[in-house]
């Protein structure tokens, strides 16, 4: 019983704290705060919506942008890549 009791109290002090401790969700959130917007791009990213990822990063506040760049840079180069080839496969497949 001592065990849950540990157990439970540390687990609500990670959620009273983790704005403070840098924790973030691990599930897609609603808002427009940034780890809510972090939530839904990662959630996009392991779905492979590549396309809705980078839509959100343009709700970031400016800071949160610029510390993405080159995150944001690859995954836009990747994501033109996809919708070359998908397009170019389109094609192919059309004769």
């Amino acid at each position: 019983m001592a065990v849950k009791i540990h157990i439970a109290t540390g687990v609500i002090f990670l959620l009273r704290n983790q704005k403070h401790l840098g924790m973030r969700s691990i599930e897609p959130q609603e808002g427009s705060d940034p780890d809510a917007v972090l939530s839904r791009i990662e959630a996009a990213v392991r779905a492979g919506r590549l396309g809705d990822a980078l839509a959100e990063t343009r709700t970031l506040p400016k800071i949160s942008q610029e510390a993405l760049t080159i995150w944001i840079e690859q995954a836009q180069a990747r994501h033109n890549a996809v919708l070359a080839a998908n397009a170019l496969a389109e094609r192919l497949t059309a004769f």
